[in-house]
């Protein structure tokens, strides 16, 4: 999950080492329970916001119209 901090808090990306997280700056978070509680915990605080991560053009699937193929009696 990844975080920006709208507030500069000392504390931590992993939920062991503490380290200034600086408003303004984007944080990804463990993907372990941990990880998740803390930025959970941030957000709900208003210290942070979780980022959207927006598809890029090379990531979507072309929407090209297929044809089916007919039955044939």
């Amino acid at each position: 999950m990844r975080i920006k901090m709208l507030k500069t808090i000392p504390g931590s990306i992993d939920g062991v080492t503490v380290i200034d997280l600086q408003a303004g700056t984007e944080y990804t978070m463990t993907d372990a329970a941990r990880g998740v509680r803390r930025a959970a915990a941030y957000i709900r605080r208003s210290e942070a916001v979780e980022v959207i991560e927006v598809a890029t053009g090379d990531d979507q699937v072309a929407a090209s119209p297929t044809s089916k193929a007919s039955a044939k009696k």
